[in-house]
């Protein structure tokens, strides 16, 4: 299965979440945001929304200050 993650194609060996995509890429969840496909995915989905071929998954750090 492809997906594009940050403009970058990655291929995965199988179906999964994004929280266990952010595992595999050992990144972490802390300050991260996340849109698969132009949305935001809310994070205490993050485990149970699961990636489909061909996604776009954009990953942004959240930033806060004034």
């Amino acid at each position: 299965m492809h997906i594009r993650l940050n403009e970058q194609l990655l291929q995965l060996t199988s179906n999964c979440t994004v929280a266990e995509l952010l595992q595999q890429q050992q990144l972490a969840s802390e300050g991260l945001a996340v849109a698969i496909n132009n949305t935001v995915i809310s994070k205490r989905c993050w485990s149970e929304h699961k990636l489909q071929s061909n996604d776009n998954v954009q990953l942004f750090q959240i930033v806060t200050g004034g």
